[in-house]
């Protein structure tokens, strides 16, 4: 009775108590893994609230990513805090929170994702000072630059789709070579094959009930070499095509394979994008025009071009106007 006269105490009480048993137990690396973390009681309660407010499950999905980054000591591009250990979400305190933040700046990395994710999360927690660890926009962020993986890595997800499903490999490198959406990518067809300029016309959905919108596509010679030339090009459903892509992630690239809710749309959007982007200098006229986005669209996804880049490519072209 006297408990439920004073709820804040109770609280309190169950928190220190909830705070002791985790303290004393030896966490393992394998509640980080196959969905567990996800399980873990304060995650699943943390899920539920940001569900409630209308989160999105992509948003959902990259703050549970980030704060399991946080808990492992990983920072962004493979980076790792010395001495970090691994520490369970529900003893994660604003020191924690400030020091990975400190590790961030002081590496010169961009990680607003994490730090907006810590603030949520601490106050969920109702952590005091949770809005000391500051939410503001880095210059030059890009709401997506985190979600890059190296080119070995990508060519390492496409021979292990080579292996189990030859149609899942071929559809996937036609994803990632092209830009094309999954629906572009699974309705491609032989006969919008331009033989002599070696492109390919697919045709995108529109919304709101508009006709297909009908995209020109570049066939790099290294897909050329292996793309069917009669009927329909790939034989796979969207599901099964899904379902591979992801046991490929987790294989593979298991740090981001939960903050991945399309996994086609991840390899054949977001990493043709910031593969081209890096592989052009930045160019965003012509990674705009190979794969049909708006500029706007990349740098408020994939960042601004960083000075250095800028000072490169001006030194290596300025010469020849």
């Amino acid at each position: 009775m006297w408990f439920q006269r004073n709820p804040d105490v109770h609280r309190q009480l169950e928190r220190e108590k909830e705070d002791e048993e985790i303290l004393g137990e030896v966490i393992s690396e394998t509640i980080f893994y196959n969905g567990a973390f996800r399980k873990i009681p304060c995650i699943e309660k943390w899920i539920m609230k940001l569900r409630a407010r209308g989160a999105k499950e992509q948003s959902i999905s990259a703050f549970v990513g980030a704060i399991k980054q946080v808990c492992l000591g990983k920072l962004p591009h493979k980076h790792a805090i010395e001495d970090w250990g691994i520490k369970h979400p529900r003893a994660l305190t604003l020191d924690d929170a400030l020091r990975y933040n400190s590790e961030l700046m002081k590496r010169n990395l961009k990680g607003r994702r994490h730090r907006l994710a810590l603030r949520n999360f601490l106050k969920n927690q109702n952590v005091e000072g949770w809005d000391e660890i500051s939410g503001k926009l880095e210059q030059d962020a890009g709401k997506y630059a985190h979600l890059y993986i190296t080119g070995k890595k990508i060519y390492e997800i496409l021979e292990y789709l080579k292996r189990i499903n030859h149609d899942a490999y071929l559809a996937v490198k036609f994803g990632y070579k092209t830009a094309c959406r999954t629906g572009a990518t699974l309705n491609a067809h032989a006969k919008y094959i331009n033989y002599e300029e070696r492109t390919i016309c697919v045709f995108e959905k529109a919304t709101r009930g508009k006709p297909k919108r009908k995209q020109e596509k570049v066939i790099p010679d290294d897909l050329w070499n292996e793309l069917p030339k009669e009927g329909k090009l790939f034989n796979i459903e969207p599901n099964e095509l899904n379902g591979l892509l992801r046991r490929a992630y987790q294989e593979i690239i298991p740090e981001l394979a939960e903050e991945i809710p399309q996994p086609f749309h991840f390899i054949a959007r977001h990493q043709f994008a910031q593969h081209l982007l890096r592989e052009t200098g930045w160019n965003y006229g012509l990674v705009a025009r190979l794969g049909h986005w708006a500029i706007e669209t990349l740098e408020r996804y994939y960042g601004k071009m960083d000075r250095q880049v800028a000072l490169s490519e001006g030194r290596k072209h300025l010469p020849h106007i």
